[in-house]
């Protein structure tokens, strides 16, 4: 089995994760009863207009967890990338 490349991981991971957040975002911006709708789909049927905020969308909220989501997400494809090369040792 090859090795993965841990920082390498860790990148891919958080820029997807990154990209994941801003198209998010973009969604609530565009359409966000559809936004809810899809995601309390996605929760099995889940009601998410009772956590639904009234206050707007704000350009630093969303890169405050751009960056938080990048974070985690760097982490875990690390941790991931690490733990799959340990397993796999030869």
């Amino acid at each position: 089995m090859n090795k993965l490349n841990i920082l390498g991981a860790g990148i891919a991971v958080a820029v997807t994760f990154a990209l994941l957040s801003i198209l998010c975002a973009l969604a609530f911006v565009l359409a966000p009863n559809g936004t809810i709708d899809f995601f309390g789909a996605f929760m099995h049927g889940l009601d998410l207009n009772w956590v639904r905020s009234t206050a707007p969308i704000r350009l630093g909220r969303v890169l405050y967890g751009v960056i938080g989501l990048s974070i985690i997400g760097f982490i875990a494809g690390f941790v991931f990338a690490w733990t799959y090369n340990l397993v796999n040792r030869q």
